[in-house]
């Protein structure tokens, strides 16, 4: 199995390395991720038409010494991921990983995360992905997650779908197994009210609380689940009657 190991924290996050020292126990594996930040980018891709920022190619990366080939480039993980699926590192992969997100992207976070962005453009392109986030905390326990990734990834080997992962900081083996969940209603960072001061400066206050039903993602992540949401980014459904194609205004 090809794997391409992205993600939107750029390519000296720790959850990356271990994301893709783990996935190497699966096949051979690319990474392909930004160089700097680029959390909350969504699946954007940029302006080609500008042209594609020059990529880097690091050789022997210290804290992945088991991945063959590494690279990164000053772009969003979705440009990243849409470039490795039309052959720039040679055969596309066969899944794109990205992650392990240091914070959990729950509930509406899924239309605008990078990490799951990079997996919804990998899917147009035809290859299914796994974007795996974990809630923060001091030590971030990323083996955890790793693990979680590493169990889920041959489920989307042969039928291309995109899954969005997430578990607990909890440390290794002491999840309660996968809960296939729906999304919650939450916002991302839980935003409740935005205010704009004198001099332009922007605050905003978040909520505390959290829908803890075991249906939905964030109930799921707290307590103790690895919470697993399929989502079908590019399926349409007929939007007019009786098959017609177009309708009369007026």
């Amino acid at each position: 199995m090809r794997l391409l190991v992205t993600n939107d924290d750029g390519i000296d996050s720790p959850g990356l390395h271990a994301l893709a020292q783990r996935m190497a126990s699966l096949g051979e594996v690319i990474v392909f991720a930004p160089s700097g930040q680029y959390s909350g980018a969504g699946a954007a891709i940029g302006h080609l038409g500008g042209g594609v920022p020059p990529v880097t190619t690091v050789t022997g990366h210290p804290a992945m010494p088991d991945v063959a080939a590494v690279h990164h480039l000053d772009g969003p993980p979705g440009l990243a991921a849409m470039l490795a699926c039309r052959g720039l590192f040679g055969d596309p992969p066969d899944v794109v990983v990205s992650g392990i997100n240091p914070g959990w992207n729950v509930g509406n976070a899924v239309h605008v995360s990078g990490t799951i962005g990079a997996c919804i453009t990998a899917f147009a392109c035809g290859v299914g992905g796994l974007a795996i986030s974990q809630r923060s905390g001091s030590p971030q326990q990323w083996t955890t997650a790793a693990d979680a990734a590493a169990e889920l990834v041959p489920t989307i080997a042969d039928r291309p779908t995109v899954l969005s992962v997430n578990v607990d900081n909890l440390p290794p083996g002491t999840t309660g197994g996968v809960r296939h969940v729906g999304l919650s209603a939450r916002l991302p960072y839980n935003l409740q009210r935005a205010d704009l001061g004198d001099d332009g400066t922007v605050t905003f206050e978040r909520g505390t609380e959290v829908d803890r039903s075991l249906d939905v993602d964030t109930g799921a992540v707290l307590a103790g689940h690895v919470a697993v949401t399929e989502l079908t980014p590019t399926a349409a459904v007929p939007p007019f009657p009786d098959g017609q194609a177009t309708t009369p205004l007026g």
